[in-house]
C-alpha cells in the first residue's frame, strides 16, 4: 500500500512539472455567428423557403488562450420549412481579423517543460524558449496575427410555437470550416513542438447542436419576436467543445439584429434580413 501511495504521489508530481498544454482552437471552430431564423408569425403552417443574409463584428477580451481578437464577416443561410414544425437549414459564411496569443490563468503555462524533436535525440525550442509561457514573452509571442476562415453548417430540427407567443426549438447537424492564415501556421508550429494542445487543424468538421426559447410580441408576433439560442460544437474532447449564446430580435418585415457571446467570441453583434418565398 505504501508503494502504491508513493507511485501515485510521484505521478502527480510529474504531471505538475510537465503538463503544460494550453488549448488553442482554430477560429473556424467557433459556433457560426449567424442565428437560426424563425417564422415571422405563429399562425403560418404552410411550407416555406427562406433566405437570410447577415453581417457581424466580433471581439474577444482574454479567453481560450487568445486576446485582443477583432474580426468581422458575413453569412448566408437557406431554410426549408415543411409543415408546422420541421425544417432543414444550410448556411455558409466567412470571417477574419487579427488576434494575439495569450494564456488563461488556469492553463498553468509557467510549467517548465523540455520538448524533443521527432527523432528524440536532442531538445529544441522556438526562439530559445522552453515552453509556451516563455515564447509569449518573445517578440514573436507579442505580435498580432491575422486569421481567416470559411464556415459551413447544416441543421435538421423542429421549430415549434406554443400558443401564439412562445417559440421553442432544437436542431442538430454538422459544422465544417476551412482556414489559412498566420495564426493557423504559428498555432500548428507550437503544437508540433508540444507547447500547446493544438486541438483543431486548419480544416475540420464536427457535430453541432442548437436549441432556443423565445417570445412573440403582440398577437401572432405582430411586433416581432425575441429568442435566446444556445449553440455547441462538439469537436475533440469534452473540455475542447465550444459553445455560444445568441440573443436575437426579429421584426415581421424580416429584419433582425442581435448579439452573441461564447467561448471563442466574447462579444459579437450581427444584423441582417430574412426573405420568405
Amino acid at each position: 500500500m505504501k508503494k502504491l501511495v508513493q507511485f501515485f504521489a510521484i505521478g502527480l508530481i510529474l504531471m505538475a512539472i510537465t503538463a503544460c498544454s494550453p488549448t488553442l482552437h482554430s477560429m473556424g471552430a467557433a459556433s457560426m455567428p449567424a442565428p437560426v431564423t424563425h417564422r415571422a408569425t405563429s399562425d403560418s403552417a404552410v411550407t416555406e423557403f427562406e433566405v437570410a443574409a447577415s453581417g457581424f463584428w466580433a471581439h474577444n477580451g482574454d479567453a481560450d488562450n487568445i486576446k485582443q481578437m477583432n474580426g468581422g464577416g458575413g453569412n448566408v443561410s437557406a431554410t426549408y420549412r415543411l409543415g408546422k414544425i420541421f425544417f432543414m437549414s444550410a448556411a455558409v459564411g466567412g470571417y477574419g481579423g487579427s488576434l494575439k496569443f495569450s494564456c488563461d490563468e488556469d492553463a498553468d503555462c509557467n510549467d517548465i517543460v523540455t520538448f524533443t524533436n521527432e527523432d528524440k535525440q536532442k531538445s529544441y525550442s522556438i526562439n530559445g524558449s522552453d515552453n509556451y509561457n516563455d515564447w509569449l514573452k518573445t517578440s514573436e509571442g507579442k505580435k498580432s496575427y491575422s486569421f481567416s476562415n470559411i464556415q459551413e453548417r447544416f441543421l435538421l430540427g423542429i421549430d415549434a410555437n406554443l400558443g401564439k407567443y412562445i417559440i421553442l426549438g432544437v436542431a442538430g447537424g454538422i459544422q465544417a470550416y476551412q482556414g489559412g492564415s498566420d495564426y493557423d501556421e504559428i498555432r500548428e508550429e507550437l503544437g508540433d513542438l508540444g507547447y500547446i494542445d493544438n486541438s483543431d487543424a486548419k480544416n475540420g468538421i464536427a457535430p453541432t447542436s442548437a436549441w432556443w426559447i423565445g417570445m412573440r410580441f403582440g398577437k401572432n408576433g405582430k411586433f416581432g419576436n425575441f429568442t435566446i439560442e444556445f449553440d455547441d460544437v462538439y469537436k475533440g474532447t469534452i473540455g475542447d467543445w465550444v459553445g455560444a449564446r445568441k440573443y436575437t430580435y426579429a421584426h415581421p418585415t424580416g429584419f433582425f439584429l442581435g448579439a452573441t457571446e461564447g467561448d471563442l467570441i466574447s462579444l459579437g453583434v450581427f444584423a441582417g434580413k430574412q426573405f420568405v418565398f
